[in-house]
């Protein structure tokens, strides 16, 4: 039930972000989705987002989550992009976007655990004083 929970939350952050992104990214080149495009799109983001499900294990290290993880990202984003536009050059020409994106994603993400932890360390702190 642990990992149903966290999947559904990390699916919906995953749709979420590449959502956003797909917005962005169709905005600033003013194209407008197909349909099937949209739905790949979003079944992408999904998976994509699932794929984070890797740091909930604990029988690896975080190195090796990482690495794991952003070769598994490129791979769906790779494979969703050719379902979707049909040439796997544009994802080819767009690895280091990609890359940027994927450190971008991440920096914010460890930012926020990094707070998120403090946070807890200061209430459990509080508590032991009080």
């Amino acid at each position: 039930m642990k990992y149903f929970k966290a999947g559904m939350i990390y699916l919906l952050v995953g749709v979420g972000i590449g959502s956003f992104i797909s917005l962005l990214s169709f905005t600033l080149y003013q194209g407008t989705p197909s349909i099937k495009q949209f739905l790949l799109l979003m079944t992408m983001s999904a998976v994509m987002g699932l794929l984070s499900l890797i740091y909930e294990l604990d029988n690896m290290t975080f190195v090796t989550q990482l690495i794991s993880h952003l070769i598994l990202e490129m791979l769906t984003y790779g494979f969703f992009i050719w379902l979707t536009f049909g040439s796997v050059m544009i994802a080819l020409t767009n690895i280091p976007t990609f890359i940027i994106s994927y450190v971008i994603i991440f920096v914010v993400f460890r930012k926020q655990g990094q707070a998120n932890a403090r946070r807890i360390n200061q209430q459990l702190a509080d508590k032991r004083q009080g």
